[in-house]
């Protein structure tokens, strides 16, 4: 079984919101416990809101077009749902992720403490 660590960008049959269709899309692997992956979108579309943040090192990881994680686009996948590791998240766009994350968590606490 292949090992997958947080900050991978990966090939995946990523679910629509209808779980009926799925498509092959890379995705970043947030969380890596056992045979469960939390996986955000990557996507070419550029970023909408705070809590997609834009990769300026994309070609680095092995990306084919400029992209984008969408933190609000998650999904909880079985790791036999990733076709392959396409590469790992460059130290420079892992801080802004983390930054955007953060950001975003402090929102939902904000809004849950009201």
């Amino acid at each position: 079984m292949t090992t997958f660590r947080v900050g991978d960008i990966v090939s995946v049959e990523y679910p629509f919101s209808d779980l009926q269709t799925h498509k092959h899309r890379p995705g970043l692997v947030l969380v890596s416990r056992d045979v469960d992956l939390v996986i955000a979108r990557v996507t070419t579309h550029p970023p909408r809101d705070q809590s997609d943040v834009a990769l300026n090192r994309w070609a680095e990881v092995g990306l084919p077009q400029a992209s984008t994680v969408r933190l609000t686009k998650l999904a909880t996948i079985d790791h036999r749902l990733i076709h392959h590791i396409i590469g790992r998240l460059h130290s420079e766009d892992s801080r802004a992720v983390v930054q955007a994350w953060q950001q975003l968590m402090a929102t939902v606490v904000a809004l849950l403490s009201e």
